[in-house]
């Protein structure tokens, strides 16, 4: 009886072990198929950190070439800058050359100039001293020119007479002489030229008021219009001006013939 009691307990002992032993197996089998689909899930992750750093890798490789063609680029252009500012320079400092050289033969044109007029000026002064010392200045130089220096200043009229060095006693009183270096004679109008050596405002004004007396010596051209001038060889500017403030025309050597220098100023 004992023993198949303690058969029984045996038994019953065995099979609730074989139960806790299965229960525990399930669980170990729950805990492995838990562990392989963790596994699994890890793997798949694994594999798509795989691909992204594969990606990733891709991605910087067209980077490191986009940045190396950038490179490339950017040397190129500082190549071609450098280039660039090598031929500017160049072409500035060729350019300071050409204006230093400009401005050398600027002021020896200037120069030139200078010594040429001060040349021709003194020329002119040396004919005007030389003319006069020989009494042949109204001969030589304006005599030639009277009648188109009369057109020129009439200008819608020539002159039909040209005499130098004119000579009339006062018809009222003989002992009175005018004498006119030049006289011009139009339709209507009349051209006196005194011709001096140097001439200066106070001269000029003296030639003024001679010529206010010309009807008096000369009636037949009382209804003559006259017109003034002063010939020199040479004409200082100052004495330009004052001859436009005064109305009387200036006549002074010009390139080649004696002209009128101030038409159209008065």
């Amino acid at each position: 009886m004992v023993t198949e009691e303690r058969v029984a307990n045996l038994e019953t002992a065995l099979a609730q072990f074989i139960e806790q032993s299965n229960r525990t197996i399930a669980a170990i089998h729950e805990h492995v198929a838990e562990g392989r689909a963790s596994i699994a899930r890890t793997d798949r992750l694994v594999a798509a950190i795989h691909e992204d750093v594969a990606e990733n890798r891709a991605s910087i490789a067209r980077t490191d070439r986009l940045v190396a063609a950038i490179h490339e680029d950017v040397a190129e252009i500082r190549a071609s800058n450098a280039r660039t500012d090598r031929r500017l320079l160049e072409l500035q400092e060729q350019a300071d050359k050409d204006r230093q050289q400009v401005e050398k033969d600027r002021q020896q044109v200037e120069k030139d100039r200078q010594r040429a007029e001060k040349d021709r000026k003194d020329f002119n002064k040396r004919m005007a001293e030389l003319s006069d010392s020989m009494g042949t200045l109204i001969e030589d130089m304006v005599a030639p020119g009277g009648f188109q220096l009369a057109k020129a200043i009439f200008g819608d009229q020539e002159a039909q007479t040209c005499t130098i060095r004119v000579r009339r006693r006062h018809p009222a009183n003989p002992a009175e002489m005018m004498e006119l270096d030049l006289l011009a004679i139009g339709t209507t109008k009349v051209l006196v030229v005194e011709v001096k050596r140097r001439i200066d405002p106070g001269k000029i004004t003296e030639y003024r008021e001679k010529l206010a007396r010309l009807a008096e010596f000369f009636p037949e051209l009382a209804a003559n219009a006259v017109m003034a001038a002063v010939a020199s060889v040479y004409l200082d500017p100052s004495v330009i001006a004052f001859l436009n403030r005064q109305k009387v025309y200036g006549i002074a050597m010009g390139d080649d013939v004696m002209e009128v220098v101030n038409l159209g100023r008065f």
